[in-house]
């Protein structure tokens, strides 16, 4: 019986011993991780929050792991999501930055929102753009070289550079969301474009008069949508200002290029 009892004092004592351990693992632990907490907790007082400002040295902007938001597409964001001006989203009524954070544009929790978050998509549209029958150029209004430069361009829908010859900085519309709007990549530019006219940097403007008409074609077709046309994935988009008719526009057409599907 002593022998008995002397186990199970024994037991006991490593039964308690090994709860002290238990214990002190488990102090340790929440020990080290209130060590990190309060280290990252200070680190954001100390250092402040991420600075999501574009500019010229730090031309991007946003949360994206791909594509970010521009200046602009940052200013054309808060037009769209905050008429009100109050720092928070119309619709939904977060923190406008948090929406723009997210990737969006238009608010998503917007019924009429109709354009995705960014890197939703990627689509490419092969086209064309003439003024009295001269191609606008393109040059220098690239995606990169405007990140590069500071000057004004969209994340969401842009041309680029750097694809191998025969392609042309032009030659390609790309989009990074679904229902980008084609006035979007011209006021991204500093230019206007509607039914009635196409406005350039300069502020010169090509209107309809009683000679010269603004056209826009789709695939061939003419399209009534003009600026608040989204194009689809290997679409052949014209814009041509003048008084082109017959074998002249058709030349125009037959400009645009095939570049798309290989994008």
């Amino acid at each position: 019986m002593k022998k008995i009892k002397k186990n199970r004092k024994k037991l006991k004592k490593e039964s308690a011993s090994k709860g002290e351990k238990f214990i002190m693992v488990f102090l340790v632990i929440v020990f080290i991780i209130s060590i990190f907490a309060i280290y990252y907790a200070s680190k954001s007082l100390i250092f402040g929050k991420k600075d999501n400002s574009a500019s010229p040295e730090n031309p991007m902007v946003g949360g994206m792991s791909k594509m970010s938001f521009t200046t602009f597409d940052v200013q054309l964001a808060k037009k769209l999501m905050d008429e009100n001006g109050d720092g928070k989203c119309d619709s939904c009524g977060m923190p406008v930055e948090m929406c723009i954070d997210s990737g969006e544009l238009e608010c998503s929790m917007d019924s009429k929102s109709t354009i995705g978050k960014l890197d939703s998509a990627h689509i490419h549209a092969d086209w064309k753009v003439y003024i009295n029958s001269e191609p606008l150029d393109f040059t220098g209004k690239d995606h990169m070289t405007g990140m590069k430069s500071g000057s004004s361009v969209s994340s969401f829908i842009h041309v680029d550079s750097g694809a191998p010859a025969p392609e042309k900085i032009g030659d390609i519309l790309h989009m990074h969301a679904k229902g980008v709007f084609l006035w979007i990549f011209f006021e991204s530019l500093g230019m206007k474009f509607n039914k009635d006219c196409l406005t350039i940097e300069s502020g010169e403007k090509y209107c309809n008069d009683g000679t010269n008409t603004l056209k826009f074609y789709v695939n061939g077709e003419l399209n009534s949508e003009f600026e608040n046309y989204v194009f689809n994935d290997l679409n052949k988009i014209l814009i041509s200002y003048g008084d082109e008719i017959g074998e002249e526009l058709q030349q125009q057409l037959n400009s645009i290029t095939d570049f798309a599907k290989v994008h």
